[in-house]
C-alpha cells in the first residue's frame, strides 16, 4: 500500500475518491457542479496548509487508481465548528466503499499522525451514534478511538476528539446557533452547506427541489468562509424557524418527518 501527498496538479485522484467509479455516469454529471466548487475549495484552502493524502495499492492499466483519503490542516483554518491552536485537524477521511475494513483507513490516519507530531496534537470531529444521510456511518467515533484519541467536548451525536502529541491545550466546539426568524408566517429551513464536500451542496439542492411542495422559505447558507462558521457554529445542516435541528449532512427521507411534524405544530 502506497500513500501519496498529491500536489494542487493531482486533484482528480481526489475525484476518484468522492465518486468512486460505481457512481452511475448521470450522478456523476448531477454532481459535477458540486465536484468543481470542491475542486476549488480545495486549491484556495491549500494555500492555507490543507493537504491531502491518498492511498493505493495495486496498479491497473489505467495506472494507479486511489482507494481512500485523507484531508487535514491547521485548526485554525478547520472547515467545522471547532477552535484550538497546534492541533493539526483532520476533516475529511474516506475509503471508497468496496475498500472498507482493508487497512486504508489505518494506514491514512497513521500518516497523519505522524505529521501531527510537529504540530503537538491531532483533532477530529467524529460521531458517534449516527450515520450520515441516514445510511453510512462517516467519522466514527470509534475508529479514531482505537489510536488514542480522546474525547475533549460533544454535541449529541458530534464528539470533538483530541490526541495529544506535546499539547495538552484542548480544542472546543462552537456552539450551533441560527439566525433569528421572527414573525415570518412561512417556515424558514437555513439549509448549511460546505464545498469540503460535494455531497454538501447535492443535500441543498435536494432540499430545495422537495420543499417546492411546502409553504416555506429555504435559505442556503454557504460556510467556505470560516467567519461564517464561527457566527453559526455550523458547518452543515438544518435549522427550522431558527433552531438548530441537524448538525450534518442529511437525507430528504431524514429531513421530511421533521419538516411535516414543524406544520403540525
Amino acid at each position: 500500500m502506497k500513500i501519496h501527498e498529491i500536489s494542487i496538479e493531482e486533484l482528480d485522484y481526489v475525484t476518484a475518491v468522492c465518486l468512486d467509479p460505481s457512481v452511475p455516469p448521470r450522478w456523476r454529471e448531477a454532481m459535477k457542479t458540486a465536484m468543481d466548487a470542491r475542486i476549488q475549495w480545495l486549491k484556495t484552502v491549500m494555500r492555507k496548509g490543507l493537504q491531502v493524502s491518498v492511498s493505493f495499492k495495486e496498479t491497473t492499466r489505467h495506472g494507479y487508481f486511489p482507494k481512500g483519503l485523507i484531508e487535514y490542516l491547521p485548526i485554525e483554518f478547520a472547515p467545522e465548528p471547532v477552535k484550538g491552536e497546534k492541533s493539526l485537524f483532520i476533516d475529511c477521511i474516506w475509503v471508497v466503499p468496496p475498500f472498507w475494513h482493508k487497512s486504508f483507513a489505518r494506514k491514512l490516519l497513521e500518516s497523519v499522525i505522524e505529521k501531527a507530531r510537529d504540530y503537538g496534537s491531532a483533532s477530529v470531529l467524529a460521531y458517534e451514534g449516527d450515520k450520515w444521510f441516514g445510511f453510512f456511518p462517516y467519522m466514527p467515533a470509534g475508529f479514531f478511538r482505537r489510536f488514542g484519541f480522546k474525547e475533549v467536548n460533544r454535541d449529541g451525536s458530534r464528539v470533538l476528539l483530541h490526541l495529544n502529541l506535546d499539547n495538552d491545550k484542548k480544542p472546543t466546539l462552537i456552539k450551533p446557533k441560527c439566525k433569528e426568524v421572527g414573525n415570518s408566517s412561512k417556515m424558514v429551513v437555513d439549509v448549511f452547506f460546505n464545498s469540503q464536500c460535494p455531497w454538501s451542496r447535492w443535500m441543498v439542492d435536494k432540499i430545495k427541489q422537495n420543499m417546492k411542495k411546502y409553504n416555506a422559505v429555504v435559505n442556503a447558507i454557504n460556510t467556505d468562509d470560516r467567519k461564517v462558521i464561527e457566527e453559526y457554529g455550523m458547518s452543515r445542516g438544518i435549522c427550522i424557524n431558527g433552531t438548530p435541528i441537524i448538525k450534518r449532512m442529511a437525507s430528504w427521507k431524514e429531513i421530511e418527518p421533521i419538516i411535516k411534524q414543524t406544520i403540525l405544530h
